[in-house]
């Protein structure tokens, strides 16, 4: 088995440093349209947000902008200077940690929202998140989560069609599903048709 089957080139932060050192934003400087489509405001003063793998802060900084107290978490330092200088640029903060999320343990009845767009773990890392969601949520908490999405079933270990999130999110009410193919237009890697899962879920 190569080393590339083994651990694909994405999990890797020098990946993503190579990709971030550039000087223009690689997914641009406005949040992904799911996400500010559905959330307009916290429900309360102070909610917290946690934005996992957010990048260059494109996400957590518009949820800063709308109040939230947003912890953004990745592994990449060139993700994390970018994504301070757009908050330093927005007049707003981020608590921005450097972290393997293939590490990162998600603290229980801590989080208004939680946001997963386009963050694409290995499987493993992925369902041991996504199942522990429920107990990390306060009451009435919501995720938003768009994924790319395969409809190839030996992509979709990687890739997981809506179904499959739906039932490793349980028991969260589901508010909104959808699986297609929709035209993406968030910087120069994310351009053109791509088929995605979105979801928008609740603690009930």
């Amino acid at each position: 088995m190569t080393q590339f089957a083994q651990k694909p080139p994405n999990t890797d932060p020098k990946y993503w440093d190579e990709r971030y050192e550039k000087e223009a934003f690689a997914y641009g400087q406005a949040p992904n349209a799911f996400l500010q489509a559905h959330i307009k405001s916290p429900p309360r003063k102070g909610a917290k947000a946690l934005c996992l793998a957010d990048g260059e802060g494109r996400n957590g900084v518009y949820l800063a902008q709308l109040g939230y107290q947003v912890t953004s978490l990745d592994f990449s330092p060139a993700a994390k200077v970018k994504a301070l200088f757009l908050a330093d640029q927005t007049s707003v903060s981020l608590d921005y940690q450097l972290t393997d999320l293939n590490e990162y343990q998600l603290q229980d009845n801590h989080w208004d929202l939680i946001a997963s767009i386009f963050y694409q773990p290995i499987v493993g890392v992925r369902k041991r998140h996504y199942q522990k969601l429920f107990a990390a949520l306060k009451p009435q908490g919501l995720f938003v989560l768009e994924t790319k999405s395969s409809a190839e079933s030996k992509d979709q270990d990687r890739y997981p069609g809506v179904q499959t999130l739906i039932d490793e999110i349980y028991p969260l009410e589901i508010l909104f599903e959808d699986e297609s193919v929709r035209e993406l237009n968030e910087g120069d890697y994310h351009k053109g048709l791509q088929r995605t899962s979105q979801i928008l879920a609740r603690k009930s």
